[in-house]
């Protein structure tokens, strides 16, 4: 296999402050790219939320974290850690109480993670799973960026169906074949001698006993 680097831009939307689970999203996507082994970079494109590893099974895990952010990180202000000072405003504000809070729990988590493909899934534990964490309260379009390097599966599309030709290369040879001009050397002067070793190549693939 070929190492391969594939950009992409996803969106998803959020209506609310809190978690929504992405790893199916994501995997979903990596299929529908015929990727089998490698490493993905997501990176959120925005400074009002986060992405996230945590438990998928309990709930009430997400809900505390939503809960302890709020907590160290209030909407109305805040005072120094001892609490010895008095409450201090955001000067930022322009969208709204929510927006200066969102930018510091942006700051406080993070915005890019890079994780393992194996076998065109996520490499995550049993218990884990990845979320975008909206840190606003209406939600909003949220882009993630994807940048992938690694192992893609190789493909060849017939009139009825997709082959692999590692595993069917007995088919491909017969597409070959079926569709190749043994006269086009002749006539285009040497032009597809490329294309002749190519075929070449896939009969060792596929053995003698084919051609």
């Amino acid at each position: 296999m070929n190492i391969e680097q594939i950009t992409d831009q996803i969106s998803i939307k959020t209506h609310s402050q809190g978690f929504i689970d992405i790893t199916n999203i994501i995997n979903k996507w990596i299929k529908s790219k015929t990727l089998i082994k490698g490493i993905i970079n997501l990176t959120l494109l925005h400074t009002s939320a986060s992405l996230t590893i945590n438990e998928n099974a309990d709930p009430r895990v997400l809900k505390d974290l939503n809960n302890y952010m709020k907590a160290i990180v209030p909407e109305d202000g805040f005072t120094s850690i001892n609490n010895t000072s008095n409450l201090q405003r955001y000067s930022h504000a322009d969208e709204g109480p929510d927006d200066m809070p969102a930018h510091i729990r942006t700051s406080l988590t993070t915005s890019s993670i890079s994780l393992s493909i194996e076998e065109s899934s996520l490499t995550l534990g049993v218990w884990q799973a990845l979320y975008l964490w909206e840190h606003r309260q209406k939600g909003s379009e949220r882009r993630i960026a994807i940048h992938f390097i690694g192992d893609k599966q190789r493909f060849v599309q017939t009139t009825s169906e997709v082959i692999d030709y590692k595993e069917n290369s007995n088919e491909l040879n017969k597409i070959v074949i079926s569709n190749h001009d043994p006269n086009a050397w002749a006539k285009d002067e040497g032009i597809d001698t490329n294309i002749d070793l190519m075929i070449d190549r896939i009969h060792d693939l596929a053995g003698e006993d084919t051609i």
